[in-house]
């Protein structure tokens, strides 16, 4: 088989992907938590780990809530995401940062 025969196969297994048509979560997220607060800071939804424990904690500007947990990594990672979405709907304003 000629090398022209055999790139013409490689290129014949190729598939093009076509661009993404919608945002991800994270993007959606972020647009819609920006619209809705006041001051315009960006909040975000962390989790992190203190000595094997996982916790979560919302985070707008300098401000912080406490912290949540603890969790197993999996479980701190579900908190993460129910906390995005609520926030997402409801936005930031009813929560109790210190």
């Amino acid at each position: 088989m000629s090398t022209g025969q055999q790139e013409l196969k490689i290129a014949n297994g190729l598939h093009m992907v076509a661009p993404a048509q919608h945002h991800s979560t994270i993007v959606k997220f972020i647009n819609d938590v920006a619209k809705r607060e006041p001051d315009g800071l960006p909040t975000t939804v962390e989790i992190f780990s203190d000595g094997g424990n996982w916790y979560c904690q919302v985070r707008r500007g300098d401000e912080k809530t406490r912290p949540m947990g603890p969790y197993t990594k999996q479980q701190a990672e579900q908190i993460q995401d129910a906390r995005r979405k609520l926030i997402a709907k409801r936005g930031s304003v009813r929560l109790a940062f210190e």
